[in-house]
């Protein structure tokens, strides 16, 4: 069985060239460092070392072996580290990208709990416009909040919510029946801006239908959107949650249109070979404890 010990003084051996010096590096005496050695060959039944003049070098074995022995102490570094960190309250900034729609109606309940659960930690929110897959490889923010439909490529991801993007306008303007894609294109449709996943995948639903989406607005915050709906000047295309609370009272109405709504999961995700800092953990434990709905 491998320990730690056994490993440290192997590394100081490799470091420091000889048992004598690597002993002076770890406090102990060489007779201590020379047992943990053979221990450590006996118990993987290889020589580790060769002797070279009066110092040790490592065997072929060895060297073949090092870079895992490298790697465990600093698995074990970090997992301290990371214990560390779970025990003691996080405090400092945590950096996140999220669009306007989660913004305004999926993040404030999650700060709210993140603010009683982990008081010490100072949220730096970016939105639109902002390029967040660059920001999260040049490490400029921690994670970011993301609505999508599919696995975002090279990083690890927490879903927050299912989400619904629907067609939707004033009761007065509502069709009651249900409208064919090629039919919106006589309304004033209003969307968010070009790239974005909501229009995106409505390019996608128009083009199967042998349609161009070609909307009559477009903005890149949702509040916008929902403001020009309330004020009856067209259909738009937002997520539910958005207009929720204006569907139920009466404000909005869903304009069903076939093959939709379009459905996604807001998610945070954050670079699979990033550390999670203590900061993010606790973000994300709030998450997986309060689930959106």
């Amino acid at each position: 069985m491998i320990n730690l010990r056994q490993v440290k003084s192997l590394l100081a051996v490799v470091e420091t060239g000889s048992v004598n010096k690597a002993s002076e590096t770890l406090c102990l005496a060489p007779s201590s460092v020379s047992a943990q050695l053979r221990e450590l060959s006996s118990g993987l039944g290889i020589s580790l070392f060769e002797s070279a003049g009066r110092g040790l070098v490592l065997s072929s074995a060895g060297r073949q072996l090092l870079p895992k022995f490298q790697r465990l102490l600093a698995l074990n570094e970090q997992i301290t580290a990371q214990a560390q960190a779970l025990v003691s309250e996080p405090t400092g900034e945590l950096r996140l990208y999220a669009p306007s729609s989660m913004c305004i109606y999926r993040l404030p309940v999650l700060i709210e709990l993140l603010q009683t659960t982990a008081p010490g930690i100072e949220l730096h929110l970016q939105h639109d416009p902002f390029d967040y897959r660059q920001a999260l490889a040049d490490r400029s923010i921690d994670a970011a909040v993301v609505v999508i439909d599919k696995a975002e490529p090279g990083c690890n991801q927490q879903e927050i919510a299912e989400e619904e993007v629907i067609y939707v306008t004033h009761p007065e303007l509502v069709v009651k029946r249900r409208l064919a894609p090629g039919q919106l294109m006589d309304r004033a449709l209003i969307t968010t801006e070009p790239g974005c996943s909501y229009r995106v995948a409505a390019g996608i639903h128009f083009r199967q239908h042998g349609l161009r989406l070609a909307p009559r607005q477009s903005f890149s915050n949702v509040e916008v959107i929902r403001r020009c709906l309330l004020a009856k000047m067209g259909v738009g295309l937002l997520p539910r949650c958005v207009v929720s609370e204006d569907i139920t009272a009466g404000r909005l109405q869903e304009q069903k249109v076939h093959g939709a709504p379009y459905r996604f999961k807001s998610t945070v995700i954050w670079p699979q070979e990033t550390e999670v800092s203590a900061r993010l953990n606790a973000f994300l434990q709030v998450i997986r404890e309060h689930r959106l709905r």
